[in-house]
């Protein structure tokens, strides 16, 4: 039988004449299915073969060995698809820490010029031996279709080398040396003169007079620090004397104004707003702070103090005078909700 290329007829003798004698069904089959796959159109073969999606999350550790309590290393690499857009670029544990380890620090990802985010964290491991590493995620979403996911790399392990050898050797007493013979009377000699100086030089001290005893200096007491409300007024206040709208700086005015509400929120509520996007933080208010209407106005403020940021979107200096005014009134009413309760916010 000759050759066959793709789309070519093949007849059942030529098929045949080609393979060798079979005794049964089976070795038929075995010997005629290779033959038939070699000739399907590459269209019809699984398509899961051929998709891509461009995404890829890495973390590498090191020392690879490293001893116990010692800190380790860990660096992020990032390579996102085209259509991905990274909703929070802070590595996060996608499960619960495994038992004996501790994060120490994580840094937020940092895009490349090759489109790549890089980024570290420093944990701690307090259990010897092989050691699962947490495994540390990152949300996204598809702009286009509006998907969204976690992205997560590999597990991986890392080695921690117990503090002492193993198989827990037997301490050993420590023995004094013995005394060299012969010296006996000497020491008691050395001791009895020293006895008799110590005696002499206690006679000839003189009593000198104690000196009153100062009496105790209270150091003056500080002043409580501001509440959180105070100090938010005051820093919009100073915010607004500097004019930076009108003197051409209309980013740096919106920002700090942001800046003011969102610290705010983390004194004043608990609620961690720095750490979370716009939309992440209009979840985890509770409701007593997004009631009545208030979470309108809260992304209203927030979302353009973002376009401001980051779509360099430049209002008049008369528009960004009636935010400083927005901005007071959703402290005012964040104030009067009362003080911070025990509540559970939409995202941990």
């Amino acid at each position: 039988m000759k050759a066959a290329v793709i789309g070519d007829s093949v007849t059942l003798n030529e098929v045949k004449g080609a393979m060798p004698a079979v005794g049964s069904f089976a070795a038929l089959r075995m010997t005629l299915l290779p033959m038939l796959a070699a000739l399907l159109p590459v269209s019809i073969r699984p398509a899961h073969a051929q998709l891509d999606y461009g995404r890829s999350f890495t973390v590498t550790a090191g020392p690879a060995k490293v001893g116990l309590g010692d800190s380790v290393t860990l660096r992020f690499r990032l390579t996102p698809n085209d259509r991905d857009l990274l909703t929070d670029t802070l590595p996060r544990p996608v499960d619960d820490l495994p038992a004996g380890v501790r994060i120490l620090s994580v840094d937020r990802l940092v895009r490349g010029a090759d489109r790549v985010f890089t980024g570290t964290a420093v944990i701690a491991l307090y259990r010897p031996g092989k050691r699962a590493l947490p495994v540390f995620g990152l949300p996204w979403v598809q702009v286009v279709t509006g998907h969204r996911g976690v992205v997560t790399h590999d597990p991986i392990e890392i080695e921690v080398a117990s503090t002492l050898p193993a198989g827990n050797p037997a301490l050993r007493d420590i023995r004094e040396p013995d005394a060299p013979r012969g010296f006996g009377a000497l020491w008691v000699g050395l001791g009895a003169a020293a006895a008799v100086a110590l005696a002499w030089l206690a006679t000839r001290r003189r009593v000198k007079p104690t000196a009153p005893e100062p009496e105790p200096v209270t150091p003056p007491q500080s002043p409580p620090p501001p509440d959180p409300y105070t100090a938010a007024v005051a820093r919009l206040e100073a915010i607004e004397a500097q004019h930076w709208a009108v003197r051409g700086d209309v980013a740096r005015h919106y920002e700090a104004l942001a800046d003011v509400l969102r610290d705010y929120l983390e004194a004043a509520h608990g609620v961690p707003a720095r750490e979370r996007t716009t939309t992440e933080l209009l979840w985890a208010l509770p409701p007593r702070l997004a009631e009545a209407g208030v979470r309108r106005r809260i992304h209203e403020v927030l979302a353009d103090a973002d376009l401001v940021k980051f779509a360099r979107r430049r209002p008049p200096p008369d528009e960004a005078a009636s935010y400083t005014g927005r901005a007071r009134d959703l402290l005012e009413r964040w104030h009067r909700a009362g003080p911070v309760a025990e509540e559970l916010d939409a995202i941990r």
